[in-house]
């Protein structure tokens, strides 16, 4: 069955193929000569993501930021559909650099309430995906992005923390990736202290009320909507919100009071179709690897 969000659209494979290229050429699926350990109490694999500091450059640029509220959606032929808006600082597009240059845009990231104040999650397979040779080396997570704007700067993941069992076999109740981040440019503001961030929320039930916001690939500007997820099944959260595509995954389920409740992914990494999304559901298993990327 199709994977919706395991590939990019057809217009972006000659990106893909570069992207695959600039990140590992000549080197092994883990990148660069970059280290990963496995970490098999915590059931974690702990992979340096970037192996150099030289920043990327990018034909984003500076601007007003998106303070908008999360659109509750629209009704379109029955569906509750996402609508489009200016973005909020916690939710960002995540970019690929590829030969050093931030390019296109493929999937959605968060940040989350953190010691450090720069921990950034999205979907495993974000990070990690044996179709473009394993680990995506060079990623780039853009705050608030819209319009090619980047009001919060840009952030490059610099470490990822990843379920041994997303790494080892693509299992679709562990596709979950956390990510340290680094400003392109340095600094001394934490991403948090800028943007605000959700907090992690294990064994957060099955029904939520939640907004969503998410990155359409190639799109200039984020979706959002309002909706309650349900129980798929013992460790996969259902969502009802059309207008949800490729570029949509590791997008946030954040209900109230700032909880992050679920990242879109999981079941068919996220779904066959933009219309029923899905999110592995926040086990003790899913909390031991947040544990791990706090250094709890």
């Amino acid at each position: 069955m199709k994977r919706r969000r395991t590939a990019l659209l057809a217009s972006t494979a000659a990106v893909l193929s570069v992207a695959a290229t600039a990140c590992h050429g000549g080197s092994s699926a883990k990148g660069g000569g970059s280290d990963s350990t496995t970490d098999v109490a915590a059931t974690v694999v702990t992979h340096v993501l970037e192996s150099k500091l030289d920043d990327p450059h990018t034909i984003l640029h500076s601007g007003p930021v998106g303070t908008a509220p999360i659109p509750a959606g629209a009704t379109q032929n029955g569906k509750l559909t996402a609508q489009a808006f200016d973005g909020i600082p916690k939710v960002g597009a995540v970019f690929f650099s590829v030969g050093g240059v931030v390019s296109a845009h493929y999937c959605t990231g968060s940040v989350v309430h953190s010691p450090s104040g720069n921990l950034v999650v999205t979907a495993g397979h974000c990070v990690h995906n044996t179709l473009f040779g394993g680990w995506q080396d060079h990623i780039v997570f853009v705050p608030g992005y819209h319009d090619d704007i980047a009001p919060y700067g840009m952030w490059v993941a610099t470490k990822a923390y990843v379920d041994s069992k997303w790494v080892a076999s693509e299992d679709q109740d562990a596709d979950i990736a956390f990510l340290d981040v680094r400003k392109v440019g340095g600094g001394s503001q934490t991403l948090e202290s800028i943007t605000g961030a959700n907090t992690f929320t294990a064994e957060p039930g099955y029904e939520n009320k939640i907004s969503v916001v998410s990155y359409p690939l190639t799109a200039a500007k984020p979706v959002g909507c309002q909706a309650s997820t349900a129980k798929f099944s013992d460790t996969q959260l259902e969502l009802g919100c059309a207008g949800l595509p490729d570029g949509a995954s590791g997008s946030p389920f954040m209900a109230s009071g700032d909880k992050l409740v679920g990242i879109l992914g999981g079941y068919e990494q996220g779904g066959n179709s933009p219309d029923v999304s899905y999110s592995i559901y926040f086990s003790s298993r899913i909390a031991g690897i947040f544990k791990a990327a706090t250094g709890g």
